[in-house]
This record gives structure tokens, C-alpha cells and sequence, in this order.
């Protein structure tokens, strides 16, 4: 890699870093939310799930227009500022609908983070190593997850939990500032040695040229469905084992946080890697990759929710987490490679429309609408066997659609 092109990568780490420090940071102050607010489950899962999904979904395919059109960077740089104040205003808030209405402009700030980064990559790097780059960039979330979750653990137990949004939402308005001056916006196909092409087309035949592809479809549904697992469990641990172990925020926050990233920091590294590596003889193992990992990490989580032992149900996060989240890079490294140079942005935010209203709308929602429903019967564990159920059943479904991708795949990468 250049020298700028690693600058340039550095700062999209940064920008994800911050998006998922801001978004996933609510998971370890929700014990201290629910009981300062004196919100249900059903009212937790609406504002982790619903209520920032629905908007940060929708939101990317219009913002993700502009990117194919108009500067990237500058497109970033605003979307970081948006999410970041309205980060620090969810401190503000006294009760459920001002957090909802704070929490649901986080998402429409966040919208601009992604499908601008990945049309940039695309362009900063040629097809073999675009996994691999696409996988620094996602470090950011395991990264952001680490420090948001020991900020929002410790900060919340010793200054509560409106000091912990304002510590982590303010920088992120300096960063912006760094974005804007200093992110390189490289030339549109450079990198896949590509006739520079000014015209963009109508949203209409971008969305029915994706749709059309049958990889991309087996693609955003496989995501969506592994986004169900994944959201619904991060978003409900801390509660998990607060419930039914009877451990202090400050102890669940340093215990998820350093297993969380490091399991995902080595799953992203080499989820990429074996993609690239892989793929480069038989592009099928692009889609192949996240079917096993799917396929093998996701009866793992069944011990961590069946355990009565605290350090266990902790330990065993370990492995289905850092080989689950193998799937991410080669994931939207396929959909960049399916799709035309002037629909890469277009084409990473419909991925993330179609996986995030799966995922967002059903996964938190689905655990705090079964838990409330399984409370009457398990009291403290109903989290306990909400969690298990949505783990397996859709972990399972996943690996199923990320293999169906595989019989379509080299076809249409021949027509890209």
C-alpha cells in the first residue's frame, strides 16, 4: 500500500472506530438507562434496535446517492459531526421518547459513515487486496466496542450514565474537522484501471441492476440474518449477565470489552485474509468463508447461555464471536465487486438497508419481546432463553444463504 492510501485507510478506521464506539456503547449503560428511566424490555430493544435501524438504514441509500455523485469525504465528515452531537444528547434525555428521538438521529448520522467508506476503498485499493483493506476498516467496530464498553462501563459506575455519552460524543466533532482537511478523495475505478466516468445512473436501475443478482440477494439476506444474532446478543449481554449472575456494570463492561474486540480483531484480520487468499484461486470461497464460519461458530453460543458459571458463559464468547465475524470483509468486498464503479457507495448502502432492516428491526426487538413474554415462567433467565433461541435459529439460517451466494458468484463477477 502507498503511503497516502495507508493515511487514508487510517482515517476510515477512525471514522468506524468512532461509529461503533457511539452506537454500541448504549449496550453497557442500558442496566443503569432502564432503571434511572424506568423502561421495559420491549422499550430497551425499540431504541437499540428499531428505533436507530429503521433510520440509519433508510437514510444510507439517499446519502449513499450523493457519495456516488459528489465528495465522499466531505460527505463523511458531516455524517461524523450529526451522529456525534447527537451522541452527547442522549445524555440529555429524561425520558423514553426524547432518548428514541436522540437515538434514531445517531442513525441518520451514522448512515453516512459506511457506504461513502467503502466506495472510497474500492478506490483506493485493486480487487485482491480490497478484502483486506475493507477488514482494517472494519477493525474499527471490535476497536470502538472495546473502548466504548470499558468507557461506559467504569464512567457509568462511578459518574453515571449521561457522563459516559458526553465523554465519548464530543471528540468525534475533532475528527470530523481532521476528516475534512485531510482525507484524500482518490479518482473514481483507479484502482481496477477503469475509464474515469462521470455519469451516474438513475436510482431506479441501480436498485433493479443489484436486486437482479441473485449473489447480492443470498448476500443482503445472509447478512441481515447473521445481523439478527449478532445486534441481538451484543445489545442484550450486559443485561444478560447483570440478570443472571448478579455482576456489576463496571465487571460486565471490562470482561465484554476485552472479549468482544480481540475475538473480532482476530476474526476480521483473518476473514479478510482467507477471502483474499482463497478467493484468488476460486471466488465462491469469497461467499464459502462466511458459510463455514457461520455454520461453526453459531451452536457455540449455546454454553454461554446454558452455563450457571459466570467466567464460563464470558470465556465461551471467545470463539463463536472471532470466528462468526469472519464473515464481515469478504461480505462487502463482493458486493463492491458486483457492482458498476459509479453504484459501489449505492451498492454498500442498499447492503446495509436490506441487513440492518433484517437485522436492527428484528434482533434487539425479537430478545426484549421474548424475554417479557418468557418472564412470568424464568423470571431472571427468560434473557437467558431469548438469547439462545435467536443465536441458533438464525446463525443457522445464515450460513445457509452465504452458500447459495456460491453457485452464482463467479458468473456474475465476470460480468463486473
Amino acid at each position: 500500500m502507498r503511503t497516502n492510501t495507508r493515511y487514508a485507510l487510517a482515517l476510515l478506521f477512525m471514522v468506524s472506530f468512532f461509529n461503533y464506539m457511539d452506537r454500541y456503547m448504549l449496550a453497557v449503560l442500558l442496566p443503569a438507562i432502564k432503571s434511572d428511566l424506568q423502561l421495559s424490555d420491549t422499550e430497551i430493544g425499540f431504541i437499540t434496535g428499531l428505533a436507530f435501524t429503521l433510520f440509519y438504514a433508510t437514510m444510507g441509500i439517499p446519502i449513499a446517492r450523493l457519495a456516488d455523485r459528489y465528495s465522499r469525504r466531505n460527505i463523511i465528515a458531516i455524517a461524523l459531526t450529526v451522529w456525534s452531537v447527537m451522541t452527547a444528547l442522549c445524555g440529555l434525555a429524561q425520558n423514553f421518547v426524547q432518548l428514541a428521538v436522540a437515538r434514531i438521529m445517531v442513525g441518520v448520522g451514522e448512515a453516512g459513515a459506511s457506504p461513502p467508506s467503502h466506495s472510497l476503498i474500492a478506490d483506493l485499493f485493486p480487487v485482491e487486496k480490497r478484502a483486506r483493506a475493507i477488514s482494517v476498516y472494519t477493525l474499527g467496530a471490535p476497536v470502538g466496542i472495546l473502548i466504548g464498553f470499558l468507557l461506559g462501563g467504569w464512567i457509568t459506575q462511578l459518574y453515571g450514565w449521561r457522563a459516559a455519552l458526553f465523554t465519548v460524543g464530543i471528540p468525534g466533532i475533532l475528527l470530523a474537522l481532521v476528516i475534512y482537511r485531510k482525507l484524500h478523495e482518490p479518482e473514481r475505478g483507479a484502482a481496477d484501471g477503469l475509464p474515469r466516468n462521470t455519469e451516474i445512473q438513475p436510482f431506479w436501475f441501480t436498485l433493479k441492476t443489484l436486486m437482479s443478482s441473485p449473489t447480492f440477494r443470498h448476500l443482503s439476506f445472509a447478512t441481515g440474518l447473521y445481523t439478527v444474532l449478532w445486534l441481538g446478543v451484543v445489545q442484550w449481554l450486559p443485561s444478560y449477565f447483570t440478570r443472571s449472575f448478579g455482576l456489576g456494570i463496571g465487571e460486565v463492561g471490562t470482561w465484554l470489552a476485552i472479549i468482544l474486540s480481540t475475538s473480532q480483531i482476530i476474526g476480521m484480520v483473518a476473514g479478510g485474509y482467507l477471502a483474499d487468499r482463497l478467493g484468488s484461486g476460486d471466488l465462491r470461497w469469497y461467499v464459502w468463508v462466511p458459510s463455514l464460519a457461520i455454520l461453526v461458530s453459531t451452536p457455540m453460543f449455546a454454553l454461554t447461555f446454558l452455563t450457571q458459571n459466570s467466567t464460563v458463559a464470558f470465556l465461551s464468547l471467545f470463539l463463536p464471536f472471532m470466528i462468526g465475524v469472519m464473515q464481515g470483509p469478504p461480505t462487502f468486498a463482493v458486493a463492491q465487486g458486483l457492482a458498476d464503479v459509479r453504484m459501489r457507495a449505492m451498492a454498500a448502502a442498499l447492503l446495509l438497508l436490506i441487513t440492518n432492516l433484517i437485522g436492527g428491526g428484528i434482533g434487539p426487538q425479537a430478545v426484549g419481546i421474548m424475554s417479557d413474554y418468557l418472564a412470568e415462567q424464568h423470571k431472571q433467565d427468560s434473557l437467558r432463553y431469548s438469547l439462545l433461541a435467536v443465536s441458533l435459529v438464525f446463525g443457522l439460517w445464515s450460513s445457509l444463504h452465504y452458500f447459495l451466494a456460491g453457485k452464482t458468484i463467479r458468473r456474475e463477477f465476470r460480468k463486473s
